[in-house]
């Protein structure tokens, strides 16, 4: 193993995705390298531009380009114009390239807010934009993370079995089964995502679990409508062979 950890550049919403999208992260590299994964803390590190920070976020990302003097991305995208978070990712991207050290990969997770096709057509546009020196791997979750984290819960106990069946009896469905049907954007609404996971439970550790003891292979079953199956597989192919191959 390398005597450093592989960085990896982490673009996110906010601090709740910069902490939900490592712990899917890791729980692809424990299945994908579970010898080298034994110790994650040296095997990968996040990161985002400023020093000793985690993350960035979207909505930081002209911020945070102004001291690289990086410059925007503007015209098409070949025969297309810029379709959503293009040009923004492009822009996240050619940061990251102007860092030293460079990431060994970039990944770009954004929340769907409906619009799931187009999103993830934008990320691929940022993707195929240039010869990025690092692996660049998307993510879109549809509506938003908190659709991940349900659909990776498993209830433990009677409290937790208790609060999942009243929610199946006032939504109709299973949540952790078929979260992508949880569309609301006001987060009290009865399909809001984040309300149905206030429900199920509040404790980040608690989240955490549901991607560190699911089996990878239920994660991508319960995760096919909402991106995170789509993700899982982005990880496999890209992500752990990169690591793999500087380890």
């Amino acid at each position: 193993m390398n005597a450093s950890p592989h960085l990896l550049g982490l673009v996110v919403e906010g601090p709740s995705d910069a902490r939900t999208v490592p712990e899917i992260v890791d729980r692809v590299l424990v299945h994908g390298l579970p010898a080298q994964a034994e110790d994650l803390d040296g095997l990968r590190a996040f990161r985002g531009l400023d020093a000793g920070t985690p993350f960035l976020a979207w909505k930081d990302v002209d911020r945070a380009s102004r001291p690289h003097r990086v410059p925007r991305r503007h015209g098409h995208f070949g025969a297309e114009p810029a379709i959503e978070d293009a040009r923004t990712a492009v822009l996240a991207l050619r940061c990251f390239v102007a860092e030293d050290p460079q990431p060994a990969a970039v990944l770009l997770v954004r929340d769907s807010d409906g619009k799931p096709a187009e999103r993830m057509r934008g990320l691929e546009q940022a993707r195929k934009d240039g010869d990025w020196p690092f692996e660049v791997v998307l993510g879109v979750a549809h509506t938003m993370r908190e659709c991940w984290v349900i659909a990776a819960f498993k209830a433990q106990n009677k409290e937790e079995q208790q609060a999942l069946a009243k929610l199946r009896k006032e939504l109709g469905f299973d949540p952790t089964l078929r979260s992508a049907e949880l569309d609301a954007t006001n987060d009290t609404a009865k399909k809001s995502p984040k309300r149905v996971l206030s429900c199920l439970t509040d404790d980040a550790e608690r989240e955490a679990s549901g991607f560190q003891d699911t089996d990878i292979e239920h994660l991508r079953k319960v995760g096919a409508g909402n991106g995170l199956a789509a993700f899982l597989d982005e990880l496999g192919q890209r992500l752990v062979p990169r690591v793999a191959a500087r380890s």
